[in-house]
């Protein structure tokens, strides 16, 4: 009966459940963690080293709430809702492994973070849009990935705002869609301006409660350009064009002058030297 009542007891302050999270070499998670009752206890996020011990760990201050604690890669925000949320960034494969967000003497979830290697997440990709036009962005996701909610944000120095997510069809200017066939989800951009220019990254959201989670991968570099019209461009290529066939003329036009004023000087040279040899010729006889 001892076996049995020590078990019942580990299930019972031990953690409630094991939650999966899935990252992407040099992408970024953040994971929420949402608690109903609050025993007042510092609240902390850390990797674990056994299921009973932390290896690396981020502790929020007490009673500060909405105050982010940054470690390197790492940080921890406390909101006063109930929500306690930790942000690692620049993934690596190392990262890998069970977490555990908790409060202590209260409540705590662990979480097993899996980074993924995956060719349809790359890192970083470039796309040229041209002001007052239309430019799309794309972004594939792997299958596991398939039925949850996608996200485009942008980048504003070290922060990141939602631009569109697949449940709104259109915001503003913005519109999105999905082809779940070939994995792969895509924004539009009407009516490009400057200010549309910058980092785009995609993510996807997923879990429920009480623990869930963003994953953002691919990064897109939106350079917006303005656009030369063909017609003009074509008349810069003619210009180029007769310029060069100028150029080319007065070249050969300058060689042919040089080659016929050597050849006037050759001629003359010959004649003189005939000259000379008749008038020696003349004063012998």
């Amino acid at each position: 009966m001892k076996i049995p009542l020590i078990f019942t007891l580990h299930l019972i302050s031990g953690p409630v459940g094991c939650f999966d999270v899935i990252g992407f070499p040099g992408g970024e998670v953040r994971i929420t963690c949402k608690y109903q009752n609050s025993a007042g206890g510092q609240k902390s996020f850390c990797k674990l080293r056994t299921l009973q011990e932390c290896g690396n760990s981020i502790t929020s201050q007490r009673g500060q709430f909405n105050t982010g604690v940054h470690e390197g890669r790492f940080s921890l925000v406390d909101n006063p809702v109930g929500a306690l949320t930790a942000t690692i960034r620049h993934l690596s494969l190392q990262d890998s492994g069970l977490y555990r967000c908790e409060e202590a003497g209260g409540w705590s979830y662990d979480v097993n973070l899996r980074v993924n290697e995956d060719p349809c997440c790359l890192r970083l990709k470039t796309v040229t849009g041209y002001l007052g036009e239309t430019v799309t962005i794309s972004c594939s996701y792997p299958e596991e990935l398939q039925n949850k909610t996608k996200f485009f944000f942008k980048q504003y120095g070290q922060y990141y705002t939602e631009v569109i997510r697949s449940s709104d069809s259109q915001t503003g200017r913005f519109s999105i869609s999905e082809d779940r066939s070939s994995k792969v989800v895509s924004v539009r951009i009407s009516d490009v301006r400057e200010e549309d220019g910058g980092v785009y990254s995609c993510a996807v959201s997923a879990g429920g409660e009480p623990v869930s989670y963003y994953t953002r991968y691919t990064e897109i570099q939106l350079q917006v350009s303005v656009k030369i019209p063909t017609s003009t461009a074509q008349y810069g290529f003619y210009i180029i064009i007769t310029v060069s066939v100028c150029v080319g003329l007065l070249l050969i036009g300058g060689l042919t002058l040089s080659f016929y004023k050597l050849g006037c000087t050759r001629t003359q040279e010959i004649s003189t030297t005939k000259g000379l040899i008749h008038s020696r010729c003349n004063a012998d006889l």
